[in-house]
Protein backbone atom coordinates (compact mmCIF):
# COMPACT_ATOMS: atom_id res chain seq x y z
CA UNK A 1 0.00 0.00 0.00
CA UNK A 2 1.21 3.32 -0.80
CA UNK A 3 0.87 6.39 1.73
CA UNK A 4 -0.48 9.65 1.07
CA UNK A 5 -1.45 12.60 3.34
CA UNK A 6 -3.62 15.59 3.05
CA UNK A 7 -4.36 18.78 5.06
CA UNK A 8 -8.78 19.39 4.91
CA UNK A 9 -11.45 20.09 7.21
CA UNK A 10 -13.72 17.89 4.94
CA UNK A 11 -13.14 14.15 5.67
CA UNK A 12 -13.52 12.83 1.77
CA UNK A 13 -11.87 12.56 -1.37
CA UNK A 14 -14.16 14.33 -3.49
CA UNK A 15 -12.65 17.18 -4.75
CA UNK A 16 -15.09 19.80 -5.37
CA UNK A 17 -13.31 22.39 -4.07
CA UNK A 18 -11.41 22.35 -7.78
CA UNK A 19 -15.18 23.77 -9.15
CA UNK A 20 -14.77 26.60 -6.73
CA UNK A 21 -10.96 27.83 -7.16
CA UNK A 22 -8.13 27.09 -9.31
CA UNK A 23 -4.90 25.70 -7.57
CA UNK A 24 -1.37 24.84 -8.97
CA UNK A 25 -2.38 22.15 -10.92
CA UNK A 26 -5.72 23.09 -12.30
CA UNK A 27 -8.14 25.51 -13.48
CA UNK A 28 -11.36 25.57 -11.86
CA UNK A 29 -14.65 24.34 -13.49
CA UNK A 30 -17.89 22.87 -13.08
CA UNK A 31 -17.52 19.31 -12.76
CA UNK A 32 -13.82 19.03 -12.62
CA UNK A 33 -12.64 17.28 -9.33
CA UNK A 34 -9.06 17.08 -7.99
CA UNK A 35 -7.57 16.49 -4.80
CA UNK A 36 -4.21 17.25 -3.38
CA UNK A 37 -2.28 14.70 -1.69
CA UNK A 38 1.45 15.14 -0.35
CA UNK A 39 3.98 12.13 0.36
CA UNK A 40 4.87 13.15 3.62
CA UNK A 41 2.51 14.89 6.21
CA UNK A 42 5.07 17.44 6.55
CA UNK A 43 5.07 18.30 3.27
CA UNK A 44 1.45 18.25 3.45
CA UNK A 45 1.32 21.09 5.95
CA UNK A 46 4.41 22.73 4.32
CA UNK A 47 2.05 23.42 1.55
CA UNK A 48 -0.73 24.18 3.30
CA UNK A 49 1.34 26.94 5.03
CA UNK A 50 2.64 28.49 1.86
CA UNK A 51 -0.93 28.78 0.31
CA UNK A 52 -2.17 30.40 3.73
CA UNK A 53 -3.27 34.14 3.18
CA UNK A 54 -4.19 34.95 6.51
CA UNK A 55 -2.61 36.40 9.43
CA UNK A 56 -1.51 34.04 11.99
CA UNK A 57 -3.87 34.87 14.60
CA UNK A 58 -6.67 34.25 12.37
CA UNK A 59 -6.03 30.56 11.85
CA UNK A 60 -7.17 27.60 13.51
CA UNK A 61 -6.24 26.21 16.27
CA UNK A 62 -6.52 22.62 14.55
CA UNK A 63 -6.45 20.81 11.35
CA UNK A 64 -7.42 18.19 10.36
CA UNK A 65 -4.39 15.36 8.69
CA UNK A 66 -5.77 12.56 6.43
CA UNK A 67 -3.97 9.29 5.72
CA UNK A 68 -5.12 7.75 2.33
CA UNK A 69 -3.63 4.23 0.95
CA UNK A 70 -3.64 3.39 -2.76
CA UNK A 71 -3.27 -0.62 -3.23
CA UNK A 72 0.54 -1.14 -5.05
CA UNK A 73 -1.14 -2.43 -7.56
CA UNK A 74 -2.11 1.40 -8.91
CA UNK A 75 0.28 2.98 -10.41
CA UNK A 76 0.64 6.81 -10.75
CA UNK A 77 1.81 8.82 -13.74
CA UNK A 78 5.13 11.04 -12.67
CA UNK A 79 5.60 14.36 -13.87
CA UNK A 80 9.37 14.77 -14.26
CA UNK A 81 10.91 18.03 -13.14
CA UNK A 82 13.08 17.66 -16.47
CA UNK A 83 9.79 17.90 -18.07
CA UNK A 84 8.93 21.19 -16.86
CA UNK A 85 10.57 24.81 -17.74
CA UNK A 86 13.34 26.28 -15.39
CA UNK A 87 10.99 28.78 -13.79
CA UNK A 88 8.25 26.50 -13.61
CA UNK A 89 7.62 27.47 -10.10
CA UNK A 90 6.68 31.13 -10.74
CA UNK A 91 4.59 30.23 -14.43
CA UNK A 92 1.37 29.06 -12.97
CA UNK A 93 -0.05 28.81 -16.05
CA UNK A 94 2.49 26.29 -16.84
CA UNK A 95 1.81 23.88 -13.91
CA UNK A 96 -2.23 24.38 -14.37
CA UNK A 97 -2.26 23.66 -18.38
CA UNK A 98 -0.16 20.91 -17.85
CA UNK A 99 -2.68 19.77 -14.67
CA UNK A 100 -5.68 20.10 -17.07
CA UNK A 101 -4.37 18.11 -19.82
CA UNK A 102 -3.59 14.99 -17.20
CA UNK A 103 -6.99 15.90 -16.11
CA UNK A 104 -9.03 16.01 -19.21
CA UNK A 105 -7.13 12.72 -20.63
CA UNK A 106 -8.50 10.09 -17.63
CA UNK A 107 -5.52 8.23 -18.28
CA UNK A 108 -4.80 7.34 -14.58
CA UNK A 109 -6.06 8.10 -10.87
CA UNK A 110 -2.78 9.69 -10.04
CA UNK A 111 -0.43 11.78 -10.83
CA UNK A 112 3.10 12.32 -8.73
CA UNK A 113 4.14 16.07 -9.20
CA UNK A 114 7.18 18.31 -7.39
CA UNK A 115 6.26 20.23 -4.81
CA UNK A 116 6.91 23.85 -4.87
CA UNK A 117 7.86 25.51 -1.61
CA UNK A 118 9.85 21.76 -0.73
CA UNK A 119 11.37 21.41 -4.55
CA UNK A 120 13.07 17.92 -3.47
CA UNK A 121 9.50 16.85 -2.00
CA UNK A 122 6.60 15.71 -4.02
CA UNK A 123 2.77 15.88 -3.90
CA UNK A 124 0.47 13.68 -5.91
CA UNK A 125 -2.98 14.74 -7.38
CA UNK A 126 -5.97 12.51 -7.62
CA UNK A 127 -8.60 12.83 -10.28
CA UNK A 128 -11.49 11.27 -7.94
CA UNK A 129 -13.49 10.54 -11.68
CA UNK A 130 -11.39 8.26 -12.53
CA UNK A 131 -12.15 4.70 -12.47
CA UNK A 132 -9.20 3.45 -10.80
CA UNK A 133 -10.24 5.95 -7.79
CA UNK A 134 -12.41 4.08 -6.37
CA UNK A 135 -9.88 1.78 -5.12
CA UNK A 136 -8.13 4.69 -2.84
CA UNK A 137 -9.51 5.10 0.71
CA UNK A 138 -8.94 7.17 3.32
CA UNK A 139 -7.80 4.98 6.29
CA UNK A 140 -8.09 7.47 8.91
CA UNK A 141 -8.48 11.63 10.25
CA UNK A 142 -7.45 13.55 13.01
CA UNK A 143 -7.53 16.65 14.48
CA UNK A 144 -3.88 17.81 15.59
CA UNK A 145 -3.17 21.30 17.20
CA UNK A 146 -1.04 23.39 15.12
CA UNK A 147 2.13 23.82 16.48
CA UNK A 148 2.59 27.87 17.44
CA UNK A 149 6.40 28.43 16.67
CA UNK A 150 5.29 27.65 13.46
CA UNK A 151 3.21 31.34 13.47
CA UNK A 152 6.12 33.17 15.41
CA UNK A 153 2.76 33.70 17.56
CA UNK A 154 3.09 33.10 21.54
CA UNK A 155 0.24 31.88 22.96
CA UNK A 156 -1.58 33.91 26.14
CA UNK A 157 -0.97 32.66 29.52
Amino acid sequence: MAAFWRISNRCDLEGIGAEKAPGRWHTEARGKRLVYLSEHPAVALIEVLANTHASPELLPVAYQLIKVTAPDGLLPEYLPVDRLSESWRERIAETRFLGDDWLSKQSSALLIVPSVPSPESLNCLLNPLHPDARHIRIEWCKWLKYDHRLFRVVPQE
